[in-house]
């Protein structure tokens, strides 16, 4: 199993940070790959054209290893919302349709939909969360008996906020069956979950870099499947995903044909010399462990958190069909009203919402950070 890699990261042994799932530290690697990065910019004479595009393309090919795609299914966008927008502005939903989602979906894969059915006169139908933990069982009987036509699945592989497992695979037949498009948010799990594009044939896929990539805030990626490749309408308008863009004379051409593939949804400025380089260092690092590997750690990781739950009396029962990489835990009325405030004071960093408490380790955590979350959870 792959070890602890806590020597790669600025990370203290008396920092316990299992909040993850909220934001990753970037490796030392990254900082580095930043810093020259921003120092680019201080000389920018020496610069070329292939400064726009060396580092774009190399971010692409990663990011789609990532997934199983290959890199012309790949967009470079500013935001998991920035590549929901464009799935907006490309699936078709013809008034009177539903767009379907699980309650309490996260905001960048809920607001969107909302404003799109509004516009479009369709409807926005939830799927509430189910008494016994199966959304999948959940989400694919209300495609299967919707009264109305169902035109966007927004999916996921993991709810975001109660930890349950979703088997999108089976969502994916289901939406294909009602003749739906599926739009998935995988912010929350690509890096951390082994995923292959080509088995679910997602419409549209998007996921930042700001959690389980290890990456900078500010940066995600957009797999479109190649159905969109031909026809597909971008948000932006520029040079930069545009044939000939990097000659000298590109501006002679009115409007010059679209790169091949998913690029032709590549943000503006997508070069961005500062961020581009921590993405390519952490996804670098990422592809040498392997997601495969990296899963295995966290699974066991995460393993070991309600292990020691249990074993510290506290009554908390595992979701039926838990997410193996991240824990949430129900302690109800047992938690103090400062938890937050006293693990903060001792160092120790989740998230409480509620009487719930997030728990989502990286490879940078081993088994004395979630020994030390116990030690010191207040508890009444």
């Amino acid at each position: 199993m792959l070890s602890c890699q806590r020597d790669l990261f600025t990370l203290t042994r008396e920092t316990a940070y299992l909040d993850a799932a909220y934001m990753s530290p970037i490796p030392v690697a990254a900082i580095a790959a930043g810093e020259a990065g921003v120092r680019v910019k201080a000389e920018p004479w020496k610069m070329t054209i292939a400064s726009y595009y060396d580092e774009v393309e190399q971010a692409r090919q990663l990011a789609a290893s990532m997934v199983g795609a290959n890199a012309d299914d790949i967009a470079v966008v500013a935001a998991t919302s920035y590549g929901m927008a464009i799935a907006a502005a490309n699936v078709p939903v013809p008034a009177g349709s539903a767009i379907l989602l699980m309650e309490n979906e996260h905001t960048s894969h809920r607001y969107v939909w909302y404003d799109l059915a509004d516009r479009a006169g369709a409807f926005v139908d939830l799927v509430p969360q189910p008494a016994d933990g199966d959304w999948t069982g959940a989400i694919v009987s209300a495609i299967r008996n919707s009264d109305r036509p169902i035109a966007i699945v927004a999916g996921t592989l993991v709810h975001w906020f109660e930890g349950m497992a979703i088997d999108l695979e089976a969502v994916a037949v289901a939406a294909r069956t009602a003749g739906a498009a599926l739009v998935v948010d995988g912010t929350q799990w690509v890096g951390a979950v082994p995923f292959d594009v080509g088995r679910v044939r997602p419409d549209f896929l998007v996921f930042a870099t700001y959690k389980f990539l290890l990456g900078p805030y500010r940066l995600a990626f957009l797999y479109a499947d190649p159905s969109w490749h031909e026809e597909g309408r971008t948000l932006e308008h520029h040079s930069w995903n545009r044939l000939g863009g990097d000659k000298s004379d590109f501006y002679k051409v009115p409007v010059a044909k679209f790169l091949p593939g998913a690029r032709r949804f590549d943000m503006g400025e997508r070069s961005d010399f500062a961020v581009l380089p921590i993405a390519i260092a952490a996804m670098k690092l990422i592809q040498g462990w392997s997601v495969e590997r990296v899963f295995e750690r966290l699974r066991y990781l995460n393993d070991f958190v309600w292990a020691q739950a249990n074993s510290r009396g506290l009554d908390v029962a595992r979701p039926r069909m838990p997410t193996p990489h991240i824990s949430i835990l129900d302690i109800g009325d047992r938690l103090a009203p400062n938890a937050a405030q006293e693990l903060k004071r001792a160092n120790v960093h989740v998230t409480l919402r509620g009487t719930k408490m997030r728990v989502s380790p990286h490879v940078y955590n081993d088994e004395e950070d979630v020994d030390r979350l116990f030690q010191n959870l207040p508890l009444r």
